[in-house]
């Protein structure tokens, strides 16, 4: 009777340390949620375009959590706001000059 409790017993902890492994998705990430954008080739790394502000008196980009205009510098990894345009963001560093787009996939209602 103990080898058959045991034997259940380490079957269900084994089956337990197995599915906390699996990668469990969250059901409340929104879902214009996405890994940082990068410019191919360039080696830029961690450049997340959250939201884009255009209006008559301003234009402001949110970079890495950080409110940027036009001709401002993103701390977090030393690139330039060239150009805030309503889709995307231009950045340069370094002589290199690419653009950021807006991940534009949130639900508007």
């Amino acid at each position: 009777m103990f080898k058959i409790l045991y034997a259940i017993t380490t079957a269900l902890v084994m089956t337990s340390l197995c599915l906390a492994q699996e990668q469990i998705i969250d059901p409340t990430k929104p879902l214009n949620f996405s890994a940082a954008n990068t410019a191919p080739g360039d080696g830029q790394q961690g450049i997340q375009l959250t939201s884009i502000l255009i209006s008559s008196e301003r234009k402001i980009a949110i970079i890495n959590g950080e409110a940027l205009s036009e001709s401002q510098t993103v701390k977090s990894v030393g690139a330039l706001v060239k150009r805030i345009d309503p889709e995307s963001v231009t950045l340069q560093q370094n002589g290199k000059v690419w653009r950021v787009a807006l991940n534009n996939t949130a639900i508007r209602k």
